[in-house]
């Protein structure tokens, strides 16, 4: 059920490919992942992912003052949702099924 609130309200609302990047960033650079060393280095990544969201909002919809806030309602509706469905809905089509947890560990702290 969750899922489909979730795909039900981005239908709703007619993400766009940007503003469906910009949300998966602001979820994937997840600053509470548990045994994170790099916390300050993912959570600017995901203020730079929810800032670039900002910014896109107020220059594509300029005349719909709530599309940020609504984009944001999508973001709890996604938060609601297990990792490991994330993570199928995100990458199981590209690359097969992953751990997020290990996933997100190595993409992140590995570069550092």
């Amino acid at each position: 059920q969750a899922i489909e609130g979730f795909l039900a309200k981005c239908w709703s609302l007619d993400i766009s490919t940007k503003e469906y990047a910009y949300l998966k960033g602001t979820v994937l650079f997840n600053p509470d992942l548990p045994g994170l060393q790099c916390t300050q280095y993912i959570e600017g990544l995901q203020k730079e992912a929810q800032q670039a969201l900002n910014e896109h909002v107020r220059l594509i919809h300029r005349g719909d003052e709530a599309r940020f806030a609504k984009l944001n309602v999508v973001l709890s509706l996604l938060r609601s949702i297990n990792a490991n469905v994330i993570a199928e809905l995100f990458f199981r089509p590209i690359i097969g099924a992953v751990n997020m947890d290990d996933m997100l560990l190595e993409m992140l702290c590995a570069k550092l």
